[in-house]
């Protein structure tokens, strides 16, 4: 198969508007020059993964399926389009790709290391100290606590670390605390021996501390741990050894612990819920997972990559879903995401169910106007506290500058954000709370 050159080339200045685009780069996408020109890149190139990066990276042009080298020169990117989807089929390169690395699909398989930190995905300030922290932790032994609100992704966070300790190679064994009954959990956690109680296997069986050894023991929602096994999983932690149900000896064991939970411990353990001896055996680090909310930047990066997730799964890759229109992105925006990540990937899902071609709106799924969470209402009631008319006098003040930066942009939101130095998720925000449509 003859394969271009390349596409052509597109140069944009620190803002990020483009400035030059080549003649062959118009003539195999069939636009006109002066028609991009200062147009943002992200209108030109859509669905991108870390395009900021000096490296080759996939993005949507002007519905085409490309590869894209970015390149930076004092004040000025350019992205060189080095190959489109008629040059190649996609499942090749998949296939291709994989082949260089046959070690991951065999992991995934064995549902060993799943996730590293490169597949977590969050380009904001938020996440990436987050990102940095975890790896720092991630070279030690040492316990971890993940703490944030449910749905934020603290197991890819808990895989993330095993996969980038010592222990990779070993097993990453998970446990839900909250979804095994009392009755059950001493032996699903410690094992038993044979005879241990009626209808116990005749050979016994190993338990979820046992099944980890040399690797990493996750703990979700370690809040809903019996108390009683609290005790038990002290003893783990303080002499590194298990006893079976009905056994009469113990195991040494090589472990690294991780829990997570969404609730706070040390409350739990004033209430005299959580032993307190324990919370300070898993208090050695503290990573705390930032909810959807406090990190606006990564919405639509997420909302993107659960698309091609869909359009992948649905058998549609490279002609599924490419667009999401300007009323949906808002309304994704301004939502408060109460369930988080989780929440976000089922409302991707349903739309990927119902929308019709290959642009995703507002009517393919419901996403609610207001901040309705708790949390929310907290922070409401907290900024309430404030005198009305000084808050009155800074929203319009607030109010008044979104418009004029609004007109001295022409509407365009991208360089109205850039003028008032703000995200333009918080300008979405800022317009619909003023309603300024």
């Amino acid at each position: 198969m003859e394969i271009t050159q390349d596409w052509g080339t597109i140069i944009v200045d620190e803002h990020g508007k483009l400035v030059d685009a080549s003649a062959d780069l118009c003539e195999n996408f069939g636009v006109k020059r002066e028609n991009l020109i200062g147009i943002s890149i992200d209108r030109i190139i859509q669905r991108a993964s870390n395009k900021n990066r000096n490296k080759v990276f996939y993005g949507i042009i002007f519905g085409h399926s490309c590869l894209i080298r970015v390149s930076h020169t004092n004040s000025h990117k350019t992205y060189r389009i080095l190959v489109r989807q008629e040059d190649i089929d996609s499942f090749e390169v998949v296939s291709f790709m994989n082949s260089l690395n046959p070690d991951k699909e065999k992991k995934r398989e064995s549902g060993q290391n799943r996730y590293s930190f490169d597949e977590i995905i969050g380009e904001s300030s938020a996440m990436k100290k987050v990102k940095e922290l975890a790896a720092r932790i991630a070279t030690s032994n040492s316990t971890v606590l993940l703490t944030g609100e449910s749905g934020t992704g603290k197991e890819l966070f808990a895989q993330a670390i095993h996969g980038l300790s010592t222990r990779k190679n070993n097993p990453f064994v998970a446990v839900n605390c909250a979804a095994i009954p009392d009755e059950l959990f001493e032996s699903e956690l410690f094992g038993y021996e044979a005879g241990a109680f009626s209808g116990a296997k005749r050979e016994g069986k190993p338990g979820k501390i046992e099944l980890a050894q040399n690797g990493t023991l996750f703990l979700d929602e370690i809040s809903e741990l019996p108390y009683q096994m609290q005790g038990k999983l002290l003893r783990v932690l303080q002499e590194r050894e298990v006893e079976r149900l009905g056994g009469t000896g113990s195991k040494d064991v090589d472990i690294r612990i991780i829990t997570a939970t969404n609730r706070d411990l040390r409350i739990l353990v004033e209430e005299g819920k959580f032993r307190q001896d324990l919370f300070f055996r898993l208090f050695v680090f503290e990573l705390s997972i930032p909810p959807l909310r406090k990190r606006e930047e990564d919405i639509l990066l997420l909302a993107h990559s659960f698309i091609d997730y869909y359009n992948e799964k649905f058998g549609k890759p490279g002609e599924g879903v490419k667009y999401i229109d300007e009323e949906l992105t808002e309304r994704l925006l301004i939502y408060a995401w109460p369930g988080n990540v989780r929440e976000l990937k089922a409302y991707i899902e349903r739309g990927m169910h119902l929308v019709m071609g290959e642009t995703l709106t507002l009517s393919d799924l419901y996403v609610a106007s207001k901040k309705t969470t708790a949390a929310t209402k907290q922070e409401n009631k907290q900024e309430s506290t404030v005198l009305e008319s000084l808050e009155e006098e800074v929203q319009r003040a607030e109010m008044n500058t979104i418009k004029r930066a609004l007109e001295a942009s022409n509407g365009d939101r991208t360089l109205a954000a850039q003028k008032l130095k703000i995200h333009i998720a918080s300008l979405y925000r800022k317009i619909a709370k003023y309603n300024l449509k």
